[in-house]
């Protein structure tokens, strides 16, 4: 899994009607935390958007390669 981009959440990101549109984190589903990030990331050569918690993002090594535990 590669990250393509990384933005302060925002619904316009996401597919309307699903989760991380609703604002709600789909990095670590099931995850009750909102989502402070928008995340594209790639794979199997497919892109997709995905909406992270500041938590999750952080512990990531996908979405914070510099600092995830």
């Amino acid at each position: 899994m590669e990250l393509r981009e990384k933005h302060s959440w925002a619904a316009d990101h996401h597919r309307i009607g699903t989760a991380s549109a609703r604002g709600e984190c789909t990095w670590g589903a099931p995850c009750s935390r909102p989502a402070a990030w928008s995340v594209l990331v790639n794979s199997a050569g497919r892109d997709s958007w995905w909406a992270a918690c500041t938590a999750h993002a952080t512990a990531s090594a996908v979405l914070s390669p510099d600092t995830a535990h």
